[in-house]
């Protein structure tokens, strides 16, 4: 049976202000009350559509609202799976031992480079606290993932990141390409972006496990063009996934800049059926320019968040797609 994601961004706070962020406003902070009106109209949806759901809790950075631990506790009680993405700064001892408790599936830490690069993307001090909490939470056996984010200025520390990434012991270390409107300072070029899978690929391989996997992923898409494995990727927007903003707003996607609704509203099945944005995003089709090549049926042209901030066009063939 398949698995459906909520990425839930219960705060707009943060302790960080990273280069690349799609967040502007950092002063929202969703109320309790809000909180658990979500969660309840969230199971609800599960068990109407008889689906086994996974919650991702992020922000901002999740661990700065004060009712985080309840209610992972309570997603957890739900029989939800639970995840964490946070930038890793404020995981301390006590926090890592609380996460180990409530056995998440994963909790996911964001390095944006080795430490001078790292620090200059995401503030002066960021990289090492990162880096401790990953210890922390090693030393607690929890399964830590680190997320990379491609730009022009941090692709070719990714050789580098993965032997750090493998002395601290990371389970899993999977890389995407930054979202964004400028091409001239941050998106990566085609030719980038070609090496940056190359490089990849390469670690992907040097890191392999017995069982075929690798520490390194390269599962996102177009990667499979380096590493001529199949693609396993699907896009979950207008299916599998759903957005929850601090403010009760609902999203297909985070990278994707479409609200269709917000939940207090009414029941999410009903809000969903109404979305005319869920339904193309739902529905098959073709990009134009992918008509006639062989990978179409697993690729599906690519990633449309990235395609979509350069081109406002959802039906068009991957911007960085070099074949």
């Amino acid at each position: 049976m398949r698995l459906h994601f909520l990425q839930w961004h219960i705060t707009h706070r943060c302790n960080l202000r990273c280069a690349h962020c799609y967040q502007k406003d950092y002063t929202e902070n969703m109320d309790e009350e809000l909180l658990w009106e979500g969660l309840e109209k969230y199971v609800r949806y599960l068990m109407i559509a008889q689906l086994p759901g996974q919650v991702n809790l992020t922000g901002g950075e999740p661990l700065m609202h004060h009712a985080f631990w309840d209610l992972a506790e309570r997603i957890v009680c739900a029989g939800l799976r639970l995840g964490v993405l946070t930038n890793g700064t404020m995981i301390n001892e006590e926090y890592a031992r609380r996460l180990a408790m409530l056995r998440p599936v994963f909790v996911q830490v964001s390095l944006d480079g080795v430490r001078d690069t790292h620090n200059r993307i995401r503030g002066e001090g960021s990289f090492e606290r990162a880096l401790r909490g990953i210890d922390y939470l090693k030393a607690e056996n929890v399964h830590v993932l680190v997320s990379f984010t491609a730009q022009k200025q941090n692709y070719r520390d990714f050789r580098e990141l993965s032997i750090v990434c493998r002395h601290h012991r990371v389970d899993k270390l999977w890389w995407d390409r930054v979202v964004t409107e400028d091409t001239d300072s941050l998106a990566l070029t085609t030719e980038e972006f070609k090496e940056a899978c190359r490089l990849a690929a390469r670690r992907r391989w040097r890191y392999r496990r017995i069982d075929g996997s690798s520490m390194v992923n390269c599962g996102r898409p177009l990667q499979f063009l380096a590493t001529h494995r199949p693609c396993l990727y699907r896009c979950g927007a207008g299916g599998d996934l759903l957005i929850y903003l601090a403010n009760g707003d609902m999203m297909p996607c985070r990278r994707l800049p479409f609200v269709i609704g917000n939940y207090r509203d009414g029941e999410l099945a009903e809000i969903i059926a109404r979305s005319e944005v869920m339904r193309q995003l739902a529905k098959p089709y073709v990009p134009t320019g992918c008509e006639n090549c062989k990978h179409l049926n697993r690729c599906r042209g690519g990633s449309r968040c990235v395609t979509y901030a350069q081109t406002r066009r959802l039906d068009v063939k991957d911007v960085n797609c070099w074949l």
